[in-house]
């Protein structure tokens, strides 16, 4: 319950934070912000154990420091981009490094898998991956070609129904492609992972 509450809680927190944003930069509190979140991620990297989280979370903090000093309102429209780049980098290195994110998440709840369904997973973190690699160009262009209500548009709402399409037309698909295998109802497989989901990532980066 409590890491269910948790993960609400972050989910509430970054859906929110784009309209926040645009709220303190029309009030001049950019780099207020700004230092806020360069403190949570320099603590966040500290506190990871793989060297290559690390590394990121210390040099994006360093560099919404520099964002902060210089007053630019623009490092915080990149937040979002920062965010998928990480996420782009974290799918990408179980590519080269497998076994693949999702095979390892799909492990999870079923550690032997069916002829093929490992290759299979592999392609969907190639296609997450893909998905994080052209949001970090959109999120970062957004504030300059459309604005910034836009940019809060999107990054707070719209993205969001892009992953939920794209993680339920996996789900169906993944139906059709093994028609035998036992798939469990979605909302299930979510609440296992909410749980258990961190298990994952051990081993990644080290």
């Amino acid at each position: 319950m409590v890491k269910l509450s948790k993960a609400i809680g972050i989910a509430f927190l970054v859906i929110a934070f784009p309209f926040f944003s645009t709220y303190l930069v029309s009030q001049g509190f950019a780099s207020l912000e700004l230092l806020v979140f360069a403190t949570l991620t320099i603590w966040r990297g500290l506190k990871t154990e793989m060297p290559v989280l690390r590394i990121g979370s210390l040099l994006l903090g360093v560099l919404l420091l520099v964002g902060a000093f210089f007053a630019k309102a623009y490092f915080i429209w990149l937040v979002p981009s920062f965010a998928y780049l990480w996420l782009t980098a974290l799918f990408g290195h179980t590519l080269w490094m497998p076994p693949s994110l999702c095979e390892r998440l799909v492990r999870l709840l079923y550690p032997n898998f069916l002829p093929g369904v490992a290759e299979y997973l592999r392609e969907v973190t190639w296609t997450w991956t893909l998905f994080f690699a052209v949001n970090v160009l959109i999120c970062a262009l957004l504030p300059a070609i459309a604005g910034q209500n836009a940019w809060a548009i999107y990054t707070g709402g719209l993205v969001y129904v892009l992953m939920a399409f794209l993680a339920i037309g996996e789900w169906f698909y993944r139906h059709r492609r093994f028609p035998d295998m036992d798939i469990p109802p979605a909302l299930e497989t979510l609440k296992y992972l909410v749980k258990h989901g961190h298990e994952a990532f051990k081993g990644i980066g080290s």
